[in-house]
């Protein structure tokens, strides 16, 4: 699934899909850096996971796609995004391993982070290029 409507929401800091007070509420929450320095990231999932169930069903194409998350624009709730992402956050914190293309969400940016200690066990995913070892770091599980 090509994500590009992500990519315009990040770089615009979600301004043209909500209201300035849920935009900047949501840049607030980003500027924390509470428990991940990726919260952009949780928002647009937030955003996938509650109004993109339509994109499904209907198996669409990337501009459609696109257009119909532009649609979108001003009349989601920007208060559903916010509890849906600090909720998916919360269930990422709790997962006892994540695939090592993820590995990157666990790690701190920045010092004096109120909390670094989420440590999950980080499993290959399994790579072409390099069978045997992981380059992102993850344990390899032998078949």
């Amino acid at each position: 699934m090509e994500l590009l409507f992500c990519h315009r929401w990040i770089l615009l800091c979600f301004k043209r899909e909500f209201p300035d007070c849920d935009a900047l509420r949501m840049w607030e929450s980003c500027w924390a850096h509470y428990q991940t320095d990726y919260f952009h990231l949780f928002l647009c999932l937030a955003i996938i996971a509650i109004y993109g169930e339509h994109v499904i069903e209907q198996n669409m194409n990337p501009d459609e796609m696109l257009l119909y998350f532009s649609s979108l624009s001003l009349h989601m709730s920007g208060d559903l995004v916010l509890r849906k992402a600090r909720g998916l956050l919360h269930q990422f914190r709790k997962r006892p391993s994540i695939p090592c293309t993820l590995q990157g969400l666990c790690e701190m940016c920045g010092p004096g982070m109120w909390d670094s200690g989420h440590a999950p066990v980080v499993q290959c995913v399994g790579h072409k290029d390099t069978p045997g070892s992981c380059p992102n770091g993850g344990d390899v599980v032998s078949p």
